[in-house]
């Protein structure tokens, strides 16, 4: 994405911003393992893409979700959980990514991408499938933990404070899902 130039002494950055879909069912959620895609080949994902100009986020989540699950969400019933400012470590793309989750929506889920993705599963939280896109495993972390902000993969440099790293990692080590 292109900076954004101000006066003659600053320029702004430029973000993609991509939402996510924590769909629920019960103690499950909804995912799908990618295929053979540049970014992220073969890892487990929620129904994400990018938001489009002028869309607002829950707009956007619920729009992603049907085109890639067939089924729709009301966007007004999608709850935000969580905002991340990452660096993708699969593209380097500097990213704002807005997650929102739901246990409502309408119509049977299929697999209307079949080139993109394997088709949908419900996995329980406290056993998901691996291997999952690292910002996605931090992001799970923090919505299990009710952590509502977290930056992820900037370097040293990048942004003020600490970046956030894997915490499911360590929690591996003794036995925890990313969700518990």
């Amino acid at each position: 994405m292109p900076e954004k130039t101000a006066a003659l002494t600053r320029s702004y950055a430029s973000h993609y911003a991509d939402v996510h879909l924590l769909l629920r069912q019960g103690d499950e959620i909804l995912m799908s393992r990618r295929r053979q895609q540049q970014v992220f080949p073969g890892m487990w994902q929620i129904p994400a893409g990018l938001m489009e100009q002028h869309e607002p986020a829950r707009a956007a989540a619920a729009r992603e979700f049907t085109e890639e699950t067939g089924a729709s969400v009301d966007p007004g019933h999608l709850r935000f959980v969580h905002l991340m400012h990452h660096v993708s470590t699969g593209s380097g793309s500097r990213r704002i990514a807005f997650f929102f989750e739901s246990d409502r929506w309408h119509g049977s889920i299929g697999n209307p991408e079949p080139d993109k993705c394997e088709g949908w599963q419900w996995h329980k939280t406290t056993s998901l499938p691996q291997p999952l896109p690292p910002y996605l495993a931090v992001a799970l972390q923090h919505i299990a933990d009710g952590t509502r902000y977290s930056e992820y993969a900037w370097p040293d440099t990048a942004a003020p404070g600490p970046a956030v790293h894997p915490a499911s990692r360590a929690q591996a080590a003794h036995g925890l899902s990313p969700l518990e």
